[in-house]
């Protein structure tokens, strides 16, 4: 038996939303109560249960991962004509958000396990810098996809051993872990 063969101009999604009656309960509840924009009790519960969820102290919900990631890279310091390392496999809101700080996005390829940032060539591109005397990144902004966590236990440290900050882009991987 062969596979159906797609319909010209037929969408074939990546991951379509689902959304349930209580969805749209909720959604028809925030335009009628007009707590649609600029936030609300909704947003306010949101923003608590990330921090249960998760242990954290704070939580910042935005309008989109491109607006979290921005002000991520600008909370670290990145600024015009930095460098800022990144995924190749992520979408165009890394490099968006890096450009939107006047930054240059440097690719760094995936590994084959997880299709995450390849740890050992972000280690090979931070070596050469500092072997080089060349100026080390302002960030780096590791990107975890199709809800795989990216190698932070090889990723931080060396993070951590050239001073660079290091930025988690986990739209795609929310509530996954990584090394228990």
């Amino acid at each position: 038996m062969t596979a159906p063969i797609a319909r010209p101009h037929e969408r074939i999604y990546l991951s379509p939303p689902h959304m349930s009656s209580d969805d749209r309960r909720r959604l028809l509840n925030a335009f009628d109560s007009n707590w649609v924009a600029p936030a609300g009790p909704d947003v306010d519960g949101f923003e608590g249960d990330f921090c249960n969820r998760f242990s954290v102290g704070h939580a910042v919900a935005l309008s989109s991962g491109t607006a979290a990631l921005h002000l991520a890279l600008l909370a670290v310091g990145v600024k015009p004509g930095d460098d800022v390392l990144c995924s190749t496999l992520t979408f165009t809101a890394t490099a968006n958000a890096i450009r939107y700080c006047g930054a240059a996005p440097v690719f760094i390829d995936s590994e084959r396990r997880s299709w995450n940032l390849d740890p050992a060539l972000l280690e090979d591109e931070l070596r050469e810098r500092a072997a080089a005397g060349r100026r080390m990144p302002t960030a780096i902004v590791a990107v975890d996809v199709f809800g795989q966590c990216a190698d932070y236990a090889a990723i931080a440290p060396l993070c951590r051993r050239y001073g660079v900050p290091l930025v988690v882009d986990a739209a795609e991987s929310l509530g996954a872990s990584g090394d228990g």
